[in-house]
């Protein structure tokens, strides 16, 4: 594929994605947002680190890999 084109579809899977759309590609699998809590963890020295929260985006594959057994 072309570079281009590679990168307007990442454009517009980010820009739907941000605004909570799915993005299908059909015989390919969904991109779709997800919410990741504000959490805390300690750190080496022992002071408390929170992490803000934030959304990622995440890739359903619909396609199936034959398993080498």
């Amino acid at each position: 594929m072309e570079p281009l084109f590679i990168k307007k579809l990442k454009d517009v899977i980010r820009e739907q994605v941000a605004i909570d759309n799915s993005v299908q590609i059909d015989g390919i699998g969904k991109f779709y947002k997800v919410h990741h809590n504000q959490t805390q963890k300690k750190a080496e020295d022992g002071s408390v680190v929170i992490m803000p929260p934030k959304d990622s985006i995440e890739f359903k594959s619909q396609i199936n890999l034959p398993h080498d057994d």
